[in-house]
């Protein structure tokens, strides 16, 4: 599939140089994975979407307007990812935003080969990038993705698949790409509280929903990286790749990880 993009509707291939997404980092965006011509979990990514606008205080797009654009991009036999990104538009006098300026801009992707198979486990280590706290900010997906960016870098260096991020505090978040969920010894489910840092995906929203749905026992909470150890399992979780376990996490063995991921995809798919 070939890359298409449509910026307010019309397809073009480049935005406005003054764009503020470009020149601020003003605005949020969200990743769809496409099946059959069909956005997976669109209600949610919808929700977060318009939880991310709200935080930035920016217009939110119509989701009827956000699904035509979807349709023209994507034929029922297609599987891709498409990304919706919303900017505060041009405009504005230095960092002073305009009032009510809004651009909507929709890319279609092909998808990734290893979105189709099981994600390989994972073995984690600490990224040395940390995620600076700013909880306005908590848990929105905007445009300004440096601290990932970096610590993408850091792995690729390193020959790693990905790592672990902690905040200014000292806490764990999630990796470079993905949300976390760990599973102790009771049973009991524990998943990194995003109140200062970090990303609220999707497919996290998702899982937890399932989870309490099904009355099992999860704690959203601030993890200390000390706490890593009393976990025997893991799982990473995005809404392109799906849930992948984590073999292992700063060099030790997590025993449950296989059989706690293959559950969760259960109940994520039911």
């Amino acid at each position: 599939m070939a890359d298409r993009v449509l910026v307010d509707g019309e397809f073009v291939a480049s935005v406005p140089s003054t764009d503020r997404g470009l020149a601020y980092g003003d605005g949020i965006f969200r990743t769809v994975r496409i099946a059959r011509g069909n956005p997976v979990a669109w209600p949610d990514h919808l929700a977060r979407l318009r939880f991310d606008c709200g935080a930035l205080e920016l217009p939110t797009p119509d989701g009827a307007q956000l699904t035509s654009d979807m349709r023209r991009l994507f034929t029922r036999d297609d599987d891709g990812v498409c990304k919706i990104m919303v900017t505060r538009g041009s405009g504005g006098r230095g960092y002073t935003p305009p009032t009510g300026s809004v651009r909507r801009i929709v890319a279609a992707h092909a998808l990734p080969a290893h979105a189709d198979v099981v994600p390989e486990p994972l073995e984690l280590g600490r990224s040395s990038i940390v995620l600076a706290g700013q909880p306005r900010l908590a848990g929105v997906k905007h445009l300004n993705r440096l601290e990932q960016v970096l610590a993408r870098g850091e792995c690729e260096r390193l020959g790693h698949a990905d790592a672990w991020m902690s905040d200014s505090t000292g806490f764990v978040v999630a990796t470079t790409m993905r949300n976390l969920f760990f599973i102790d010894e009771q049973g009991c489910w524990h998943t990194p509280a995003i109140t200062r840092a970090g990303i609220i995906g999707a497919t996290r929203q998702r899982l937890m929903r399932a989870m309490r749905q099904r009355h099992v026992e999860l704690l959203e909470r601030d993890i200390s990286p000390q706490e890593l150890e009393g976990f025997v399992g893991a799982l990473a979780c995005n809404s392109v790749a799906g849930i992948a376990a984590v073999a292992r996490i700063d060099g030790r063995a997590l025993a449950g990880s296989d059989q706690a991921a293959q559950w969760a995809r259960s109940i994520l798919d039911s």
